[in-house]
C-alpha cells in the first residue's frame, strides 16, 4: 500500500495537497467553537447524497409528485430513513450555519482581512434559504402547496417588480406542473452550483486569511495543527449530528400529509425558520405588510452582508462591543420569540387551533395508512373524466346531500369555487367513517368566514349516512335523465290567463343590467344580479357600514384591508379603473 500510495503522490501531489490541509497552524489550540465549518460541509455533503437517492424515484409533476414521495417514504427500503435524513437535515443546516455565523460575529472574525469571507458567507446563508424554500414544495401535500402559495404571493407584493418575479417563480398565474419543474431544477442544479462554488471561495478566502483564533490574546503562544486535534473535535461533533438526525428520521418520519387540494380551505403555516416574519405580518396589515416581508430582510441582509465595513473598529472582544452583541442579542432572542408567540397563539386560538389540529390528525393518518399506487396510464386529473355508471339522484341521502352540501361541493360532488371534490377524498385522504361524522357535526372547530360551517341541524343518522355514503362514493353524481311519457291530448280549453304580479323593486333591479366586468369576475360568487350564490347578496349592499362607494373602490383593489379572507381574491388585477367604477355604481343602485 505504501507503494502504491508513493506511486499516486509522484502523480498527484496528494501528500502536499494533505499536509497543507491536515497541518493548517490554529492559533490559541483546538476548540469546539471552531467545530461548526466542518458540520456544515458534512451537512451539505448529506444533502447532496441523500438528494440524489431521492432524485432517483422522484417525479417533477403535479400528477405525480406526491405519489412518488409516498412510494419512498412508505415502499422503498431505507426510503423513509433516508428522506427523514434528507428533511431534518435542511433544518440542521439553518441552525448550526446560524450559529456559525453567532460565533463569527461574537467573536468579531470578520475583522482585520477576513471582509471577504464574511461577505460570501452571508451570500451562502440565502443560498440555504433557497434550498428550503424549493424543496419544500417538492412533496406536493397540502401543506407543500399552501406554504409555497404564501410564499409566491409575498413576492409578488415587492413594489415594481414583484408581478414579475412572482411570474418567474410559479411560470405564470398559479401553482402548477411548470412550477414543480422549476423549483426542482433550481433545488437539485442551480442552487447546488451555486453553494459548491461559495464554499470553494469560502475556503479559499479562510485560508487565505488564516484562523482568525479567539478574540484575546492570552493563548497567542499556543498554536496547534489541524490534525489531530481540531480533526478530532470536528468529527466528535460531526457524529452527534448525524447521531441526531438519525434518529429524529427513525423515531419521527418526516411529514407528509395527503395530496395537493388547490380547492381546499387549508390553513397554511410556514416552517419554522419562517415564523417570526409570519408572526410580523399580523402587525403590519395591508400595504404595511411590505415592511415585515420585504424591507426588514432587506436591511438586514444589507447590513450583514456590509458589516466588515460598518464595524471597522479592530476591537474583537464581545463585552467591548456592547452594541453588537446586543444587536445579536435582540435579532435572536426576538426571533425565537415570535415564532414562539406564533405557535402560542395559533394553539389557543378557537378558531384556528381546532382547524390545525385536524389537519395534524389527517397527515398523521395519511403517513401511516398503507401506500396506494396510482393507477398505471392515468394521472390524477383536475376534472375527471365522466364515467358510465355515475350515482343517480334520488336516494334519501343525495336529497340530505343536495339540501346542504352541494351548493359548495357542487351538484355532481366535483367541487367548486368554494369546497374540494368529494369523489373519492375519504379513500385518497384515508378517512375514517368516525372522523367524517365528528367533522360534519364540527366537534372542536369554529368555522371562518370561508370555511365549512358546522352541520348540527343534521340528525345523527343522517349525518352517519352521508359518512357512509363519502367512504363509497368513488364515482361523480349524474342526475337522471327526464323520461319522455306519452299522453293523450285533451280538448282544447281556454286558458285563463294570470296577471303575473312584480315588486316594484324587483322591476327596478331587473331593469339595471350589471356591467361586463361584474358579469366576468363576480356573477360566479356573487349571483348573475347579485342576489347571491356561494358568495354574500350584494343587493343594499351600499347602505351597509364602511360600504360607501369609496370604500368599495378601495375593496375592489385590496379586500384584504377590509378583513374579507378566502376565496374572495387578494386582488383584481385584471379590473381597471374604470371596470371599477361601473361595478361601483351598479352596486349604489342595487337597493
Amino acid at each position: 500500500m505504501a507503494s502504491l500510495y508513493d506511486w499516486i503522490d509522484e502523480r498527484t501531489g496528494v501528500k502536499k495537497i494533505s499536509r497543507a490541509i491536515l497541518d493548517e497552524p490554529i492559533r490559541g489550540g483546538a476548540r469546539f467553537a471552531y467545530v461548526f465549518g466542518s458540520a456544515l460541509i458534512f451537512l451539505f455533503l448529506l444533502q447532496a447524497a441523500t438528494g440524489i437517492f431521492l432524485t432517483m424515484y422522484y417525479v417533477p409533476s403535479a400528477d405525480h409528485a406526491h405519489a412518488s414521495v409516498a412510494y419512498i417514504q412508505k415502499v422503498v427500503p431505507m426510503g423513509g430513513i433516508i428522506r427523514g435524513l434528507h428533511s431534518y437535515g435542511a433544518s440542521a443546516m439553518i441552525i448550526i450555519l446560524i450559529a456559525h455565523l453567532a460565533q463569527t460575529y461574537l467573536f468579531g472574525a470578520y475583522k482585520q482581512r477576513r471582509e471577504l469571507l464574511w461577505m460570501v458567507g452571508v451570500v451562502m446563508m440565502l443560498v440555504v434559504l433557497g434550498f428550503a424554500f424549493t424543496g419544500y414544495l417538492l412533496p406536493w401535500d397540502q401543506e407543500a402547496y399552501f406554504g409555497t402559495k404564501v410564499g409566491t404571493s409575498v413576492a409578488g407584493e415587492v413594489p415594481v417588480v414583484g408581478e414579475v418575479m412572482q411570474r418567474i417563480l410559479l411560470g405564470g398565474h398559479d401553482l402548477t406542473t411548470l412550477t414543480l419543474s422549476r423549483f426542482f431544477v433550481t433545488h437539485i442544479l442551480l442552487l447546488p452550483l451555486a453553494l459548491l462554488l461559495l464554499v470553494v471561495l469560502h475556503l479559499y478566502f479562510f485560508r487565505r486569511a488564516g484562523a482568525a483564533g479567539p478574540y484575546h490574546h492570552r493563548d497567542d503562544a499556543k498554536v496547534e495543527p489541524f490534525y489531530p486535534y481540531q480533526l478530532f473535535k470536528d468529527m466528535l461533533f460531526i457524529f452527534i449530528v448525524f447521531l441526531v438526525l438519525l434518529i429524529l428520521a427513525v423515531k419521527f418520519p418526516a411529514r407528509l400529509g395527503p395530496q395537493a387540494d388547490p380547492t381546499s380551505d387549508y390553513l397554511a403555516r410556514p416552517p419554522w425558520y419562517f415564523l417570526p416574519l409570519f408572526q410580523l405580518l399580523k402587525y403590519f396589515p395591508g400595504k404595511l405588510a411590505l415592511i415585515p416581508t420585504v424591507g426588514l430582510p432587506t436591511v438586514l441582509f444589507g447590513v450583514l452582508f456590509l458589516l466588515p465595513f460598518i464595524d471597522r473598529r479592530p476591537e474583537r472582544h464581545p463585552l467591548r462591543r456592547p452594541i453588537a452583541v446586543s444587536a445579536l442579542a435582540l435579532a435572536l432572542g426576538g426571533s425565537v420569540a415570535l415564532g414562539a408567540l406564533s405557535k402560542y397563539q395559533d394553539a389557543t386560538h378557537p378558531e384556528f387551533s381546532a382547524k390545525l389540529r385536524a389537519q395534524e390528525e389527517e397527515a398523521r393518518a395519511f403517513i401511516k395508512a398503507p401506500f396506494v399506487p396510482q393507477e398505471i396510464g392515468r394521472s390524477i386529473p383536475v376534472n375527471p373524466p365522466v364515467v358510465k355508471n355515475p350515482p343517480v339522484v334520488g336516494s334519501r341521502v343525495l336529497k340530505i346531500y343536495f339540501a346542504n352540501c352541494a351548493n359548495c361541493h357542487g351538484a355532481d360532488a366535483m367541487g367548486g369555487a368554494m369546497a374540494p371534490a368529494l369523489v373519492k377524498l375519504a379513500r385518497n385522504r384515508h378517512l375514517s367513517k368516525s372522523f367524517l361524522i365528528d367533522y360534519l357535526v364540527g366537534h372542536q372547530r369554529e368555522p371562518s368566514p370561508g370555511s365549512m360551517p358546522k352541520f348540527k341541524q343534521l340528525a345523527p343518522e343522517d349525518r352517519e349516512a352521508i359518512a357512509e355514503w363519502l367512504l363509497t362514493l368513488d364515482q361523480p353524481i349524474q342526475a337522471p335523465k327526464p323520461q319522455t311519457v306519452a299522453v293523450s291530448t285533451p280538448p282544447a280549453k281556454k286558458i285563463k290567463m294570470v296577471k303575473r304580479v312584480v315588486q316594484p323593486e324587483a322591476a327596478e333591479r331587473a331593469a339595471l343590467p350589471p356591467p361586463a366586468a361584474f358579469t366576468a369576475h363576480c356573477a360566479f360568487c356573487h349571483g348573475p344580479r347579485g342576489e347571491g350564490n356561494i358568495g354574500p347578496r350584494l343587493i343594499g349592499v351600499i347602505e351597509k357600514p364602511h360600504r360607501r362607494p369609496e370604500d368599495l373602490l378601495n375593496l375592489l383593489v385590496d379586500p384584504r384591508a377590509y378583513g374579507l379572507k378566502d376565496p374572495m381574491p387578494a386582488r383584481f388585477p385584471q379590473l381597471s379603473d374604470e371596470d371599477r367604477r361601473q361595478i361601483v355604481e351598479w352596486l349604489s343602485k342595487l337597493k
